[in-house]
Formats: structure tokens, sequence, C-alpha cells
């Protein structure tokens, strides 16, 4: 009976550091795009006098991405992963499509379809976990916040 509990926390454990990893893949792969020309280019647009230093947006990803992959942990196989992946693969296809592409319009239309799936997440994960749903609010306001901020250049 032990060896099984103590196989478990290791299945557990084994699980938590496998999702983290992934979601940590995805961020480190996606930072890729953000060089330092990117970088300036960036930082010649017309930038919103609510534009957080750059510093910030790293500090802010570290942390939401560690959210996500708890928050995936606490529902796996409990909930359909689709919304889940979908707002994923959107964290990591925006800077790709605003900083290498240089795509303001391409990075407000990937935020703006990454805010509608993690609200479906959200949806998705509530009745399974409260607590994995609410995990992912931290980075729905921020998707919300980076909407603007990406929108403002547009308007300039």
């Amino acid at each position: 009976m032990a060896t099984q509990k103590n196989d478990s926390i290791y299945v557990k454990a084994g699980r938590l550091f496998f999702i983290l990893l992934f979601v940590y893949a995805v961020c480190f792969v996606s930072s890729l795009f953000i060089t330092p020309d990117r970088l300036n280019w960036y930082r010649s647009l017309p930038l919103s006098s609510l534009t957080p230093p750059d510093y910030l947006f790293g500090v802010a990803w570290s942390i939401l991405y560690l959210l996500m992959g708890i928050s995936a942990f606490l529902v796996w196989n409990k909930a359909s992963p689709r919304y889940f992946a979908l707002q994923l693969i959107c964290a990591g296809l925006w800077p790709f499509v605003f900083f290498f592409l240089h795509s303001i319009i391409g990075g407000l239309i990937i935020i703006g379809l990454m805010i509608v799936f993690l609200a479906l997440t959200v949806k998705t994960f509530y009745p399974v976990s409260k607590t994995a749903a609410f995990l992912l609010i931290p980075q729905l306001v921020w998707a919300v916040f980076a909407f603007y901020l990406n929108a403002s250049l547009l308007i300039g």
C-alpha cells in the first residue's frame, strides 16, 4: 500500500514537471523572436503611456506560464485540454507575429484569439477545479491589457 502512495506522488511530481517543462519550452521558443533589433523596432513605435518597462513583460510571463502549468496539472485527464492548448499556441505565437513579422494587426488578432481561448479554458476548467480556473484569471487580465497595448499602437 505505501509503495502505491509513493509511486502516486512520484507520478504526480513527474506529471507536474513535464507540464511545466512543456509550457516553459513554449515560453523559451517564443522568447527567441524578441531580439535586441526587434526590441528597438518595438521601442520606436508610439507606445501607450501605460506601457510597462520591458523587464516587467518577462517577469509577468514567467509567472503566468507557471500558473498555466499548475492549472493544467490540476485538471489533468479531468477536463479537455483543447482550449488550453489553443491559448498556449496563441501565447507562443504572438511574439513571432508581432516582433519577428512586425505585424501589429496580426499581433492584435492573436491576442484577441488568446482572450477567447482563455475564457473558454476557464469555463472548461471551472466545473472540474475552481482553483485551476482561477489560476488563469491573471493571464486573462494580462491578455486584455496586452490587447489594449497592442490596439493602442494602431490608433497611434
